[in-house]
């Protein structure tokens, strides 16, 4: 009888914890629940949901833990907004800190309203190498991957300053990538090698904090996500590319903060000539150092793409002129080539003053056909 007794308890109690734990992602903490106001003092990527089905979206700041915040919720109890225990942005917790700092949901109009008197937020930006506080550490140790390294929903990869190859490593089209990301996934301490193939493919939502490229690949990063996700980048490096380094080929928003390129044609661009191709897109370039990177960002006017660029940092070894907001006519693939329009300042498309990029050494703009409040030559 009290063997009995005892099995129905623990079968009670684990049936209790089942549930509980169930109405969020393993390895999640509920911040509060359905119809209530949650606050996270940073960006972080929130599950909400239950029994063991959720929808993944990047926010800060207060919100309603409901279906008008996540666009679906599931049905037979109460739904649960939750964040990783470990910490997937600056918090992992909303009152404490971290080194990391992945997704933000911060939006282009609020790095906008922040512009500030000075033009750059970088102190002494240095010669070269990486972002102050985002220096690439050594890997200790290198993996050799053999297919594409899968990132489901809402998954923490943390490399642990490995370095990963995987194959290629040219700039050819039609490589597979090292990592892809699924919905609310993130990519945190991993160095890319010299066999980075497509690099990462972000489905969705995604974050890549303190991720360095020692060599850009066919393209570093993509974005291809729907309308209303947000590919955040913060805190790396790339280096090495003759193209492009993240390429936009979804909807929604790319931002990259925080972060070094050297030896690159663009930093991002929207894509000219996609499958069909549209938009907008929008992408939120911030406290960034460049060096000979021939054009900053490229977008397609067409299609309504906008890009706010603050604090941006150019540092070029020479006296070669970069194009800061390079605006282009975007096409349907199969329907010809997208055509460059030239290059503008403080439009509607091109959100970004000269007071909003600092020049060091030789580094000049390059303000060839340029509409807008336009630099003097």
């Amino acid at each position: 009888m009290r063997l009995r007794i005892l099995l129905s308890g623990l079968l009670l109690a684990g049936i209790a914890s089942s549930a509980l734990a169930a109405n969020r992602p393993a390895g999640y903490v509920t911040i509060c629940s359905e119809g209530k106001t949650c606050s996270l003092a940073s960006p972080t990527t929130v599950a909400f949901g239950r029994a063991d089905k959720f929808t993944y979206k990047l926010l800060s700041g207060n919100f309603i833990c409901s279906e008008v915040t996540f666009g679906a919720r599931i049905a037979g109890g109460v739904n649960e907004c939750s964040i990783a225990r470990n910490g997937n942005s600056t918090s992992s917790v909303p009152t404490q800190s971290s080194s990391s700092k992945p997704a933000t949901s911060v939006s282009s109009s609020s790095i906008a309203s922040s512009r500030s008197s000075s033009s750059s937020s970088v102190s002494n930006p240095p010669v070269g190498s990486y972002y102050p506080g985002c220096e690439k550490p050594e890997p200790n140790e290198t993996v050799q991957f053999t297919q594409t390294r899968v990132v489901l929903p809402g998954e923490i990869f943390d490399g642990q300053n490995k370095r990963f190859n995987f194959t290629g490593g040219s700039q050819s089209e039609g490589q597979p990538p090292v990592f892809e990301v699924q919905e609310g996934g993130v990519v945190r301490n991993v160095i890319i090698g010299s066999l980075a193939a497509d690099g990462i493919h972000c489905k969705g939502n995604c974050t890549l904090d303190h991720v360095w490229w020692e060599d850009i690949g066919e393209d570093a990063a993509t974005a291809m996500g729907p309308a209303g996700t947000i590919m955040n980048i913060t805190c790396g490096a790339a280096f090495n590319g003759s193209d492009k380094t993240f390429q936009f080929n979804g909807r929604g928003e790319l931002h990259i903060s925080k972060f070094y390129v050297q030896s690159a044609g663009k930093l991002a661009r929207t894509c000219g000539d996609c499958t069909a191709n549209g938009g907008p897109r929008k992408l939120v370039i911030n406290d960034v150092i460049t060096r000979d990177v021939s054009t900053i960002v490229g977008i397609n006017t067409n299609f309504g793409d906008v890009a706010t660029i603050r604090n941006l940092t150019l540092n070029n070894s020479g006296s070669s002129k970069t194009k800061i907001c390079q605006v282009y006519k975007g096409v349907v693939k199969g329907s010809g080539s997208s055509s460059a329009l030239g290059v503008e300042f403080d439009t509607p498309n091109c959100d970004v003053r000269q007071s909003d990029v600092t020049l060091l050494g030789n580094s000049q703009m390059n303000t060839s056909a340029c509409a807008g409040s336009c630099p003097t030559p």
